[in-house]
């Protein structure tokens, strides 16, 4: 099991500089600071650092891969809570929607005795080819698309199984809908509580399973300090 107490790393804003990170409506060609790959990319500092989405989620997938393979906890919030609070896990980023994908499929299984490594893997390698920013230039946030992502792989769904694939994108439309209701800035903390709470509603009603689906439970705000654009009327910030 990895130590998810160590490490640092700058949570919030410019990886390279810790500037504030400007999001744009028309896209430029930038170099990744990292690994040297060139792509169009609408989100970079103000002095000009871009991290393309792969160098952005290296370490935080790398957490994600190890925890969920390792845990025996059936609890998706307890699961999210830890992976989190890793230092080494940003306050926002593409590693969020991989992050949903892989959480429900891991405590899911656990909770019914299921040990199937290669879908917690599947999940891990679907949710982290969703951008960053897709919930803005998109029109769905990555944590509702990583709702879907487990769902399509816990039914075996594919374009071609029409009951599976009408779950998986049901999921995916009712956390949508609650992450749209709870407005506010881009927030990929209340993102990822708000679209486990309501896929884990979703999964308990489709297995017939108890489950627990209390999206507030006690997690109160501890990430208001990472978030520049932190929502006044969060409900996790009222729970604090």
């Amino acid at each position: 099991m990895i130590n998810l107490d160590t490490a640092s790393k700058s949570r919030s804003n410019c990886m390279i500089c810790n500037s504030e990170i400007k999001y744009e409506n028309e896209s430029v060609n930038a170099k990744c600071h990292y690994c040297g790959h060139e792509e169009d990319t609408r989100l970079y500092c103000k002095n000009g650092h871009y991290v393309c989405n792969e160098c952005h989620s290296k370490d935080s997938i790398d957490i994600i891969h190890t925890y969920c393979l390792n845990t025996a906890q059936d609890n998706p919030f307890e699961i999210a809570e830890t992976i989190m609070r890793h230092q080494r896990v940003p306050m926002h980023g593409p590693e969020h929607h991989a992050l949903v994908a892989a959480t429900l499929v891991t405590a899911y299984q656990n909770r019914v005795g299921i040990q199937n490594s290669e879908n917690i893997i599947e999940a891990i390698k679907r949710g982290k080819t969703v951008p960053g920013g897709y919930c803005g230039y998109f029109g769905a946030c990555g944590a509702s698309v990583g709702a879907g992502i487990a769902l399509s792989i816990l039914t075996e769904a594919t374009p071609l199984t029409p009951e599976q694939r009408s779950h998986s994108m049901w999921v995916t439309a009712k956390t949508l809908n609650e992450i749209a209701d709870a407005g506010g800035a881009r927030c990929c903390k209340k993102a990822i509580r708000l679209a486990i709470g309501e896929a884990t509603k979703y999964i308990s009603e489709l297995f017939q399973l108890e489950w627990d689906n209390d999206s507030t439970g006690s997690f109160g705000c501890e990430y208001d300090i990472l978030n520049k654009e932190c929502d006044s009327k969060c409900l996790y910030k009222k729970i604090k």
